[in-house]
């Protein structure tokens, strides 16, 4: 208890020090919280339930969904291939093929089939109203929280009117963040205007170990056909589509390791500043009694305090920006939430006490070992 009074003591006699320097230690772990936060957002979104045993037939040698184009009756000819279980053609409008923090992705789908490929539950709305109404929609948790959606309203962009039907959760993270429509109705909207034809087909096989070969097979199949294809594995869909978010992603994380550095500068200079004030005030504590273990854990405890303090500050700011804002960033349709984890949070904590005890152990070294005499004559 001694030593805690002591700390809050030395804090508090450089109070616009101290407060400037918790708010660099925040502001650093504030950014490797949302770094880490989008790392996380990005293995959930490459990490679905149904990506091993669900291949994506896209329109070979494009990279956009707004520049592939597949005639809607290659879903016939596809089905009647072994071991397919199911296809779905999907039509997809976004606003951005590259990343974006404000990726707006429509999906066109039949809506009978709808419900036996993809795994929704509704958590708002009438489905039944969905199908009955070809203007209406389905909107993704993530979306509707991100834009502020619900249920009755009529969403507008890019010339698209929809009524927003109902709202879904989805076990497959990546589907949250989309709009689902009817098929015909995006193909006859004004932003697209492509009726019979579709972004990619969405194919379900019964095997898992066999999609490789089914998908093998399609392409075969279209080789010479009017549109050829290229179909993959939705993993592997996920991960080409992605890279540029793990490119900013790797860029990020070398910019957390540069802020990381730069925390360590700022206790330790600020713990050193403290310490270099206080020169004959140690010599005095030595002289009733303190061990040179006692003036070290005091100065280590300083440097502590300012690196948690700061460090739950910035986490909490970041926690509470990823709950309420609903961040999310995409790239060629693919909407990424950022993922606020608790083992996000540990680490964090974890990272502060080390840097913590990283910066306060020189200055804890060189004031302990501080000759009585020398100590009591400094000025």
């Amino acid at each position: 208890m001694k030593l805690l009074k002591l700390t809050l003591k030395n804090l508090r006699r450089r109070p616009m020090r101290t407060a400037l320097t918790l708010a660099g230690v925040a502001c650093a772990m504030l950014l490797l919280v949302l770094v880490e936060s989008l790392s996380g957002g990005l293995d959930r979104a490459l990490s679905g339930s149904e990506s091993a045993r669900t291949l994506i037939v896209y329109r070979l040698n494009r990279y956009c969904p707004q520049t592939s184009f597949l005639p809607e009756y290659y879903e016939q000819q596809i089905a009647k291939l072994d071991g397919v279980q199911s296809v779905l053609p999907v039509k997809i409008y976004l606003n951005n093929c590259r990343a974006s923090l404000d990726i707006v992705s429509f999906n066109g789908v039949p809506a009978a089939k709808l419900a036996g490929s993809r795994d929704i539950q509704m958590l708002s709305g009438d489905y039944e109203r969905f199908v009955r109404e070809p203007d209406a929609a389905l909107v993704g948790r993530a979306f509707a929280e991100r834009k502020g959606v619900s249920v009755g309203e009529t969403f507008r962009f890019g010339n698209i009117d929809v009524k927003v039907a109902g709202v879904f959760g989805s076990r497959e993270p990546v589907e949250e963040g989309v709009i689902l429509t009817h098929l015909e109705f995006l193909q006859r909207s004004g932003p697209v205007n492509k009726l019979g034809t579709v972004t990619q087909f969405e194919v379900k096989v019964a095997d898992a170990s066999r999609a490789k070969a089914i998908a093998a097979q399609i392409d075969d199949l279209f080789r010479t056909g009017p549109e050829p294809t290229d179909t993959r594995p939705r993993i592997l869909f996920l991960e080409n589509a992605t890279r540029d978010l793990r490119e900013i992603l790797g860029f990020a994380r070398l910019l957390g390791l540069a802020c990381v550095l730069v925390v360590l500068a700022l206790v330790g200079n600020t713990v050193v500043m403290s310490v270099q004030e206080r020169v004959r005030e140690f010599g005095v504590f030595r002289t009733l009694g303190f061990h040179e273990r006692h003036i070290a854990g005091l100065v280590v405890a300083e440097s502590l305090a300012l690196a948690l303090v700061g460090g739950a500050l910035g986490l909490i700011a970041a926690l509470a920006i990823v709950r309420f804002s609903a961040l999310t960033i995409g790239a060629e349709g693919v909407p990424v939430s950022f993922s606020a984890e608790p083992e996000i949070a540990l680490r964090g904590i974890a990272l502060a006490i080390a840097t913590g005890l990283v910066a306060g152990l020189y200055p804890a070294l060189r004031s302990s070992r501080l000759e009585i005499v020398a100590s009591l004559r400094s000025t």
